[in-house]
Formats: C-alpha cells, structure tokens, sequence
C-alpha cells in the first residue's frame, strides 16, 4: 500500500509539472494568435485601381478601410489617422464594389418550409422559421457575389407571410430584418395546385382555383382587415396597408399587375410589384403610380417566363428609360446584370439594380448596398470591370469576413 501511494505521489507530482510547464507556454501562445487575429482583423485597408461605390462616381484608384467588419473610411487614398492597419494591395485591374443584394428568393428556405399551403391566408407565416443556413444553393448565391437576401415565403398562398432579410454568410450579424415584408400572390400561383369536387377531401381541395378565386381572397381578406376593430386581428396586413411594413405583391402577367393597381386603389395601399416579366406593357401605369419592381429576369434559353409570360429582353432598359424604379432579382446576379446590360440596360442603372436599389426597396439601405462609411464590410474583389465577361469573381466578403480567394 505504502509502494503505491508513493508512485502515485510521484506520478502525481510528475502531472502537475507538466501542467505548470504547459501553462506557463499555451497561455501565452494562444494570447499571441489571439492579439494577431485582432490585429488582423480590427483593421484592414484594402486598395483597388477602381471602387464603385455606388454613391457617385467611382474611385480611381479607390481605397476602403475595414473595421471590426464595417466600412470605416472610402476614398481615393484613405487618413488613417493613426490607426494601424494592414494593407492588402488587390493589384493591378481589380475592382472593389458592394456585395449583391437579392430583393426577392426562396433560396435559403428548406425546400420543405417555404409555404403554409394548409391555408389561402397565412399571415403569421414568417420565413425566418425556415431558413437552411447549410443549404448549398445559399452557399452559390454567396459563391456568385450575393451577400442579401431578402427570403421570401412562397406563392402558394395568397397572402403567405412575412420575409427575412439576412446573409448569406452565417456568422454574428447575419439576419438584418426578422419579421419583414408581407407577401401576396396575385398571379396564378395558388390556385396551380387546387382542384375542387373531388374526395376525399385534401389540403388541395380548397380555393382558390382560378384567378378570380385568388382576387376574390385578397379582396376579402383586405377588407375583414379593414372592417376589423381587434388590434392584433390582422396587424401585419394592416401595417402593411399604412406603409409601416413593405407588401410584396408577385405579379407577372400585365393584366395581374393592372388587377394589382386596382386592390391598391380600393385599399390604399402602395405595393411593390414582384416578377414584372410583363411590366414593359403597362409602363405608363406603373410611371404613373410610381411602384417599385422587383425583376425576376431569366437568363436566355427560354422564350416563356412564368405563367407563359411574354418575354422582352430589355424589359429593364424600358423600364429605366421610362423613369422607374426596379431591382433585378434571383440567383447569378452579376450574370443578369450583364445581361440586361447587353440588351440595353444603362450599365450604371444595372450596377445599382443589383445593389443600392434592391436595399432600398426591402428597406435596408443604411447597411448595405453601398461602400460607405458606417456600412456593412460587404464587398466583392472583381479581376475586372463588373459587368465585363470576362471578369472573375475573386472573393466575397460579408461583415468583414472573406471568402477563400481564388487562384489565378
């Protein structure tokens, strides 16, 4: 007994030699990776040959100054008055502009949870509930220069919820809005799927089934709201009929977006359109009630859009040249600008529809959108002018946290 506690005092002893000896070195080793990942990362001043702003002219050559993951200071050359920050020189030829933002998607959404199709009228529906933050079409979006997304239920109710503004990169600060713009489909989308005088009785077998069933909901449920003397009945809809909260009304067809200006009048409310592929025939409506757009623009290959939808390939260079306020949506955002670029858009309209307009129009334009000071560090690093096509992506930065550059 005595032989083993004293080779147990001796191992015990040998333990807490070690122990002193470790903690007198990883302390101070993780102390010393810790004030460098700081130091790193508390300021960093990156300098481009050219920095679109979005807020005037570029900058050429342009600085940006980060820290602690919001824009500090932007200029042709940066102060940095006093303050000690790393200099990360992009080389010649790059270009510095603001991470995408996405007005309208249900990309980040399981594919499960974007509608509550158990009803026409989902108020309280919130979007927020469903976001996949591991899904690998949100990590493209991120890939392809998108760093906002304003996710949005589905459309296979009529009125489907609330949306969320977040990031495409989950860290910290990534939801911006939690319970945001409310959405309503006046289009044929709820009623795709519902079939009437059929058993036994399913979730599908309920209105509405054609397009005036849908028109006939949102009528109705815009004026029990109106009617309604209950403080929370309806609460959301109603904010979003006194303009306290955005309304998102998905509309493709020219007569859909008339029958939208129609409601508006009877309710009073100010919608922002969605989709608008065929927004270019009733120009001189929409200039005349002055609704934002939000674009659903698709790429070549297709002669249809949605809902059998005639396509025009410059819809936005008419819409732009009508003096409206639009927002090109949807994934590859970087490619659509281009593209509505090469088919007329102005290429300064088509920068700001993929970046300040949408952030105006969701309603975040104080964060992002722009390199400006007090803005989120949301930036991308270009191998050249953005809407060349030859022009790579070579990362994405959201909050101040980089994606791993590319190889060149």
């Amino acid at each position: 007994m005595k032989r083993l506690r004293s080779i147990f005092n001796s191992a015990l002893a040998c333990s807490v030699g070690i122990a002193i000896v470790v903690a007198a070195v990883v302390p101070s080793t993780f102390a010393d990776n810790s004030d460098s990942k700081n130091s790193e990362s508390s300021a960093t001043l990156y300098k481009a040959s050219k920095v679109y702003t979005m807020d005037g002219d570029p900058l050429s050559p342009g600085q940006v100054l980060v820290i602690d993951g919001k824009i500090k200071a932007v200029a042709e050359t940066v102060d940095l008055g006093g303050v000690e920050a790393e200099s990360v020189d992009l080389g010649e030829g790059s270009v510095l502009m603001p991470g995408l933002v996405d007005a309208y998607s249900q990309t980040p959404l399981s594919s499960t949870g974007m509608d509550e199709i158990t009803s026409e009228v989902t108020l309280d529906f919130q979007a927020i509930h469903s976001i996949d933050w591991d899904k690998n079409s949100l990590r493209r979006q991120l890939q392809a220069g998108t760093t906002t997304v304003n996710a949005s239920p589905g459309t296979q109710n009529v009125l489907g919820g609330t949306a969320a503004v977040i990031k495409t990169m989950d860290h910290g600060d990534s939801v911006l809005v939690e319970d945001g713009a409310m959405l309503a489909a006046m289009c044929n989308d709820p009623a795709s799927r519902n079939r009437s005088r059929s058993r036994p009785d399913t979730i599908y077998v309920r209105q509405p089934t054609n397009r005036m069933g849908v028109v006939w909901i949102l009528r109705n449920t815009f004026s029990k709201a109106e009617r309604s003397k209950d403080e929370n009945a309806y609460a959301k809809l109603k904010q979003a009929v006194a303009a306290d909260r955005p309304l998102m009304m998905v509309s493709r067809m020219s007569y859909d977006i008339e029958t939208v200006g129609t409601l508006a009048d009877e309710f009073g409310f100010k919608p922002i359109i969605v989709g608008g592929e065929e927004a270019y025939k009733v120009k001189e409506e929409l200039v005349e009630r002055d609704y934002p757009l939000v674009l659903k623009y698709d790429n070549p290959g297709t002669t249809q859009g949605a809902e059998r939808s005639e396509l025009c390939w410059n819809n936005p260079g008419i819409l732009a040249e009508a003096g409206l306020t639009f927002a090109i949506a949807g994934d590859n955002l970087l490619e659509k600008a281009r593209f509505a670029r090469r088919f007329g858009l102005d290429a300064d309209v088509a920068l700001a529809s993929i970046t300040s307009t949408p952030a105006q129009i969701i309603g975040v334009s104080d964060r992002v959108g722009k390199i400006a000071a007090g803005y989120d560090a949301d930036l991308i690093a270009l191998s050249g002018e953005p809407l060349e096509l030859t022009t790579s992506i070579r990362w994405v930065m959201v909050n101040g946290k980089t994606t791993t550059e590319k190889e060149n």
